[in-house]
């Protein structure tokens, strides 16, 4: 309070005011917020536009301001797409934020008010009570039984009693249990105290910091794409500077040459490739978006379909991250318990048989201990059942509440007076209460070793007798085998004792009479199993990462079917002893990780990374966050997931459902299938073209394509082709496809080896015809002219690539099997290609722009005949060997 200036009646209106304007507001700056203008200027870093962008400048010096205009035109429009996108998807976020503690309780001016958190300044003077969520970090001056739920900042699962004396000045953060901190949760008790630091000077803004200073990685298909660019790139600029020493050695004039060679890049370089893969991307985001899934960023999209392993914490995201209790066992009887959730409503079954619990006096004895020994409630509103206070003490209250002990009314006939928090060291937690004017009940619970020592007798079958070790020895032998099938056990006591009893800290209660355990699970989630199914299908490897002990995580791995009893489990203190050389060999066979802190986490994800997998990371806290940012693709909550969590992802999941990642993980494998097929399309034409013109250089012909007439094709013909494909539905389970190697190009071998297949078609077919057209004509060389040869070619390339589009719908399926209307963009874009480029042939206005002429039937129905042995040819290897290509990588 001296150094804070401040007092137990806070700050004045004024001073709040004045450190306001100092300090600035209470909250965590977004991580690595880009302007509107940064982010549109960053659609141009990509290898294809720097390409494109050398072709503007060659035709600006050649004079061809219209080849210049189309490209640049090109180019603004794949930026804007991709700047709207991405915009779009950053509000999106922002519509899923969270708004921690959005009101505080503060004392100014010596009475109390609700202010806005963000409004916070140090030295103000905070109230806590259970179920708030700690606004900024605070040093405690008052506190009864304040306790506080740290685990999204220290990793740390349970709840620990605060204090408010002095601790030494080198205290970890883990144990200054003088002070609670911004966006953590107070589980139990009340208290008040000062702000320390409020917005980026909290702990939780200190990581911010650090992850905001972080180095943005490439996503695989960014680096593909790139590094397709550069192969496209070389190939065109080889294949120019061969066209233009045969040009030159011919005799061609420089600017022809010049021209030649531009004509050459253009066509080798498919202009629309950058918009497709955008739109392919876009479309991949707004389906996901409808099955619960936010990208952040369009690349991510093909990250998270490439994935070949799952790094998913439990709690929460395989889990409910609700404690429920699903076994009692009475010194002999063993009762199960049925519900899910916190809704009070459930059976008790002895052997199968449903049992009234109200006419089993040992259990009404037992579940009044839960609900007594316990300082959570349970809430209802408007029908929704929620528990304040610790999840584990919750599943308590709504077991006794299902059993018909109501918390509240039994505080009431016995209000407790005296009472021994838990705490860590004491493995237990003690109350006394009120029962009549001569006696008090002592109720214990914790863990099954402390309190079966505190014990010299047990309530068995109505009776209290005389503990013995052979009884102790059974109790632990059944607390180990609960423990065994995930459950988190907890051993249960009671007493009467006289009406001046008093709890004494040191032994938490003593000479108690033990009553029995409850062993209680945090139920995965009904489709996680399913959806983990479908990952092994698809091929991809669910690790989890949790804080739990050994035997919870393994049980709950194996029933949802992560792991089997011959795999391999981890915990934390074994992995700080296994060097890193020795970790790399193992990583790949660990299926659960046990007893972890973050800083594992962020290990286990780099030593992945390091054997060539595509990781995604699931998480939800801030201490997630850096794990998050290291994975290729970090997955955030967006319901239990914290501010910082989503800021630093790629994906959002709406539902916290861990299938909807199951369900991104399709889609993204369908985008990506769509992209290869356009990209397919795209370099077949692009390959057969640069052939065509180096052909007809070396068997002394005339160019057959202008640049104008270059652009057409891969602008109109090819730009609206290329994006009805990019719509392509799914016509089979991609799912069962093991995962694409992490490494693997989009041009992997199967798609180079149909590239080549069907050039070859357009090549021979392109040229015979252009040939047969030049014949009667005379075979000299000129650069202009020869307007029907040209034409002929021009049809015949195009009808080319009109029927290579029905063919590349699906390269497995006849184009008959899988429709020609299933794709209605596909059907109506073929029919508008058609239109433009008979337009082309037949509008006046045209022929002098392209140097065309009209052709007649007999022209048309050669150029049909033609064009059209590509599909009948692809029609026919699909029936004979229709995984031809895709089987092959």
């Amino acid at each position: 309070m001296k150094i804070l200036e401040t007092s137990s009646k806070g700050l004045t209106k004024e001073e709040a005011s004045r450190r306001w304007e100092l300090y600035g507001p209470n909250k965590v700056q977004e991580v690595r917020r880009r302007s509107s203008l940064k982010l549109f200027l960053e659609q141009f870093r990509n290898a294809l536009n720097y390409i494109l962008i050398l072709a503007v400048v060659i035709s600006i010096i050649l004079g061809d301001t219209l080849d210049a205009i189309i490209i640049i035109v090109i180019l603004l429009f794949n930026a804007t797409l991709g700047f709207v996108q991405e915009y779009h998807s950053e509000k999106a976020l922002e519509a899923l934020k969270e708004l921690s503690a959005p009101k505080t309780i503060v004392v100014r001016e010596g009475k109390e008010r609700e202010i806005k958190t963000e409004e916070l300044v140090p030295g103000d003077l905070v109230i806590l009570n259970t179920g708030d969520k700690v606004p900024a970090d605070i040093r405690l001056i008052t506190s009864v039984r304040l306790r506080a739920l740290e685990s999204i900042l220290t990793g740390e699962a349970g709840s620990e009693e605060k204090v408010t004396g002095e601790l030494p000045e080198d205290t970890p953060l883990v144990d200054r249990l003088n002070m609670v901190y911004s966006g953590t949760v107070i589980t139990g008790g009340k208290g008040s105290g000062i702000v320390v630091a409020t917005g980026m000077n909290t702990e939780v803004g200190k990581i911010a910091k650090e992850i905001s200073v972080a180095g943005e990685e490439k996503t695989p298909l960014q680096k593909k794409i790139s590094r397709l660019a550069i192969y496209l790139a070389v190939i065109a600029f080889i294949f120019a500077s061969i066209q233009a020493i045969l040009a030159f050695v011919r005799g061609i004039p420089a600017s022809d040459i010049l021209l030649l060679a531009l004509a050459s890049v253009i066509h080798f370089i498919p202009e629309g490739l950058i918009a497709v893969v955008t739109i392919v991307l876009v479309i991949g985001v707004r389906i996901m978006a409808k099955r619960n899934a936010i990208i952040r960023n369009l690349q991510a999209v093909e990250t998270l379909g490439s994935a070949t392993v799952i790094c998913t914490d439990k709690t929460g995201t395989l889990t409910k991250n609700q404690m429920t209790v699903r076994v009692i066992y009475l010194n002999g009887e063993v009762i199960e318990v049925t519900g899910e959730g916190y809704t009070p409503i459930g059976e008790f079954r002895k052997n199968g048989a449903v049992i009234n619990p109200k006419e089993n006096p040992n259990l009404q004895l037992f579940l009044r201990a839960m609900a007594l020994c316990n300082d959570a409630r349970l809430i209802s509103e408007n029908g929704r059942y929620s528990i304040v206070g610790d999840p584990t003490e919750g599943a308590l209250v709504v077991a006794a509440a299902k059993g018909g002990v109501n918390k509240e009314e039994e505080e009431k006939e016995s209000p407790r007076v005296d009472e021994i928090p838990f705490e860590s060291e004491l493995a237990c937690m003690a109350t006394v209460h009120d029962f009549t004017d001569e006696e008090k009940y002592v109720y214990a619970k914790g863990s099954p070793e402390r309190i079966i020592n505190l014990c010299n007798e047990i309530y068995i079958r109505d009776q209290v007798i005389p503990i013995t070790d052979e009884l102790r020895k059974q109790v632990l032998e059944v607390s180990h085998e609960f423990a065994s099938k995930g459950y988190r056990v907890l051993g249960l006591s009671y007493r009467v004792v006289g009406s001046k009893y008093r709890l004494a800290r040191e032994d938490c209660g003593k000479d108690l009479v033990f009553l029995g355990l409850v062993g209680m699970v945090d139920p995965p989630r009904k489709e996680v199993i399913e959806a983990i199914e479908k990952c092994k299908t698809a091929g991809i490897k669910v690790v989890m990462i949790t804080g739990d002990h050994r035997e919870t995580a393994r049980a709950i791995a194996q029933e949802v079917g992560i792991m089997t009893k011959k795999d391999l489990i981890l915990e934390g203190r074994e992995l700080d002893n296994i060097p890193e050389e020795e970790f790399e060999k193992i990583v790949d066979s660990v299926k659960v990780y046990a007893r972890n802190e973050p800083r594992h986490k962020l290990r286990i994800v780099k030593a992945l990374k390091k054997k060539g997998q595509i990781v995604a990371m699931t998480g939800d806290g801030v201490n997630d966050a850096p794990a998050l940012k290291e994975a290729d693709i970090g997955i955030a909550m967006g319901i239990t997931g914290t501010q910082l969590a989503k800021e630093t992802s790629n994906m959002v999941l709406a539902d916290d459902n861990f299938a909807s990642i199951v369900a991104a993980i399709e889609e993204g494998r369908t985008s990506f299938n769509n992209l290869r097929r356009v990209v397919l399309y795209l370099i077949t034409t692009s390959i057969a073209g640069g052939f065509i013109l180096l052909s007809s250089l070396l068997l002394g012909l005339p160019i057959p394509f202008l640049p104008l007439q270059i652009l057409w094709i891969n602008l109109v013909t090819d730009g609206i082709c290329d994006k009805t494909l990019a719509v392509e539905p799914r016509y089979r389970d991609v799912l069962k496809d093991p995962p694409r190697p992490p490494k693997e190009n989009i041009l992997n071998r199967g798609v180079i080896y149909q590239i080549a297949y069907l050039s070859v078609i357009m090549i021979i077919g392109t040229m015979c015809v252009y040939y047969f057209s030049l014949h009667s004509l005379g075979l000299s060389y000129i650069w202009r002219g020869y307007e029907e040869p040209r034409t002929m070619a021009f049809a015949t390339i195009i009808f080319f690539q009109l029927f290579n589009a029905l063919n590349i719908r699906s390269r497995e399926n006849s184009i008959f099997k899988i429709g020609l209307f299933k794709n209605k963009y596909f059907a109506v874009g073929f029919l508008f290609s058609l239109i433009l480029n008979f337009s082309i042939v037949y509008v006046p206005f045209f022929h002098q722009l392209f140097e065309i002429t009209p052709l007649n039937v007999y022209d048309w129905l050669i150029v049909f005949l033609v064009s059209s042995s590509i599909l009948i040819i692809e029609e026919i290897r699909k029936m004979v060997a229709p995984k031809l290509f895709t089987k092959t990588r």
